[in-house]
């Protein structure tokens, strides 16, 4: 719903806006902090972290970082000293808040808040399409408004224009007024009047995009907008993208882009609707819509045991949950799970610095409400086509997932048909996730280059060396999705993700079985061709555990407590084991290893292949 009467739904004026994220007053949650034991791992962090940056300067962002961008693609030079600078501030921002008394921590923000705003751009440069260049015919003695080629608006601007925003409604009483007004100028100048002046082409999008920067946007402008009338310009363009934002999910609330994405782009969805409500005397609550539920249970939905999810897409294998945003969903969805959680060994704040979910983590979670480890259920999320089951034993938890869907997916990856085992805490059937952002990573030409987005890294079937195509058009067709107390069944079409001539039919199925001991995976690929016999078929599966041949029609996956059993027909296919090395999202190498089921050519216009799949737990 877009709110085009804004500003009749704004309170006047914004008195108590330093209390609008709180439920009690400011010092009691802040005191409740300090005191409380179950925050004591996260405040020894924090302080860690405090004396450390104190004994360090702040990083410079030097050309030759920004520059290199461009010349090889490489994002990991210039973004680490970007990123290491949002972790000052949010690390200076929660200590001079919770620890007013020392001035080294307040002035260690203000010199990260001045140097923030002294930088070229607050976009990280693989959002320009190319670099800056010499533009004579910008410049004139007599033009006061010439162009800036440093003011874009991408995610990590819009995210510090909302993190200097806030930080000051929590500490700004104490900041010089040279300070105030500067923050105040650089958020006008690279977000505020840009953004009302131009078009971008997140505002029309459906992603993590569009909550980020809309959402950002329209915080910050509740922050530091007094006058109803800009408020409200500001405001009634943020809400469309935002909004669209919220369009991008289907009714079954999963996030296709993967679950740090949700995190990413529903938590600020969260952080912008609940400030926005505050300004509104809740005339306008973003969180009544019906959809917001579903995508709220969506974490619970994509974890499969303990920190293992289901990283289908641009998504790492391994996550702690989102604890802010949990506890606030939770407080207005009872379905909502609590899962287990301490701050022991957990970071401040993630890998960017991102201060609105730091922030958040403290003071929305509640740790007299504690939660227990993720349910044994078995899900279907029709709009993704995920059948999710977690099925626990006396032995432990076993989980499986697999999925339909389309190779366009936001953060796509050519995955349709593929499927992930787990025991316990180890993954035996893999998805690769996530890998190295680079500029070649998300460029269309190269993309598929990367083992990690590519068929070849995911476990698909092949013909004639042909594997899976992106684009929308290459798709799945549910045929079938059970749910039974001792199985779930699901059953997919995927020869329209190929492009085959002959391929009449590709039906792949799945019968995950429950109750009869350990859990067991059969799977069962229905090939039909027309005229074109002798297909070479390739049955490929990616795993995390290296695979050996153990026997005639069997392959075993040992892992540390269980091995996974394939057995196979020795006379229909052949085993083959490759390595797969891959970079993580962090640049972190990982091996994997590509089991690939040769299957002996036919003359056969119609084949059915067989798998089986059994767990064996070790002595």
């Amino acid at each position: 719903m877009i709110h085009n009467s804004i500003y009749e739904q704004l309170a006047d004026g914004s008195a108590g806006i330093g209390n609008w994220l709180f439920r009690e007053d400011r010092e009691a949650v802040r005191s409740r902090i300090m005191s409380e034991p179950e925050f004591q791992p996260i405040l020894e962090r924090l302080a860690a972290d405090g004396e450390r940056f104190l004994g360090q300067p702040i990083t410079e962002l030097p050309w030759t970082l920004f520059r290199r961008v461009w010349e090889d693609g490489f994002r990991k030079t210039y973004e680490p000293v970007y990123f290491s600078r949002r972790q000052r501030l949010t690390t200076f921002g929660l200590l001079s808040w919770l620890m007013p008394e020392r001035s080294d921590y307040h002035d260690g923000l203000l010199d990260t808040v001045w140097a923030i705003c002294g930088e070229f751009s607050w976009c990280v440069p693989v959002t320009f399409d190319s670099p800056p260049g010499l533009r004579t015919d910008r410049y004139s003695v007599h033009e006061h408004n010439v162009p800036d080629p440093g003011v874009g608006i991408d995610l990590f601007a819009a995210e510090t224009a909302f993190a200097l925003a806030e930080v000051m409604m929590l500490t700004g009483h104490r900041w010089p007024g040279t300070i105030r007004d500067r923050v105040y100028r650089e958020v006008y100048r690279r977000v505020f009047t840009p953004f009302l002046v131009n078009d971008y082409f997140w505002e029309h999008v459906r992603n993590n995009w569009a909550a980020v920067c809309a959402g950002s946007i329209g915080a910050a402008a509740i922050y530091l907008i007094e006058d109803k009338q800009e408020l409200a310009l500001v405001l009634n363009k943020s809400l469309p993208t935002v909004n669209l934002f919220l369009e991008g999910y289907g009714e079954d609330g999963a996030c296709l882009e993967g679950y740090m994405y949700w995190g990413y782009g529903f938590g600020f969805y969260t952080y912008f609707a609940e400030l926005l409500s505050r300004r509104t005397n809740g005339a306008v609550d973003l969180l009544a819509v019906p959809k917001v539920k579903q995508v709220a249970l969506f974490q619970q939905n994509c974890f499969l045991h303990g920190r293992k999810i289901i990283n289908f897409s641009d998504s790492p294998e391994e996550s702690d949950v989102y604890i802010g945003l949990t506890h606030e969903m939770a407080r207005r969805f009872p379905e909502v799970q609590l899962p287990e959680y301490t701050f022991q060994d957990k970071a401040v704040y993630d890998h960017c610095g991102r201060w609105a979910p730091a922030f958040r983590n403290l003071i929305w979670y509640e740790p007299r409400t504690q939660g227990e480890g993720w349910k044994a259920e078995s899900i279907y999320l029709a709009d993704a086509q995920w059948m999710v089951s977690r099925v626990e034993k006396e032995e432990g938890m076993f989980s499986f997932a697999a999925k339909g869907g389309y190779n366009d997916e936001p953060h796509n990856h050519n995955d349709v048909g593929h499927f992930i085992v787990l025991a316990g805490q180890e993954t035996f059937l893999a998805d690769i996730g996530a890998g190295f952002y680079t500029k070649p990573y998300f460029a269309p030409a190269t993309r598929y280059s990367f083992i990690c987005n590519s068929a070849l890294g995911h476990s698909v079937p092949m013909m004639d060396g042909v594997s899976q195509q992106a684009g929308a058009a290459y798709k799945a067709t549910v045929r079938q999705a059970e749910i039974t107390v001792d199985y779930d069944r699901f059953v997919v079409e995927l020869q329209d993700a190929y492009d085959i001539p002959g391929l009449l039919k590709l039906e792949r199925s799945w019968t995950w079985h429950k109750n009869a001991g350990l859990p067991r995976l059969d799977l069962e690929d229905h090939y039909v061709f027309s005229e074109r016999a002798g297909a070479a078929l390739t049955e490929r599966f990616i795993c995390q555990v290296q695979p050996k041949v153990a026997g005639a029609g069997r392959v075993e996956l040992v892992g540390a407590a269980f091995k996974l059993v394939l057995s196979y027909d020795e006379g229909l296919m052949e085993p083959v084991v490759e390595p797969l090395p891959s970079l993580n999202h962090f640049g972190q190498e990982k091996m994997y290893y590509a089991l690939s089921m040769r299957v002996r050519v036919t003359d056969d216009l119609e084949r059915r292949l067989h798998f089986a799949f059994h767990f064996e737990q070790l002595a």
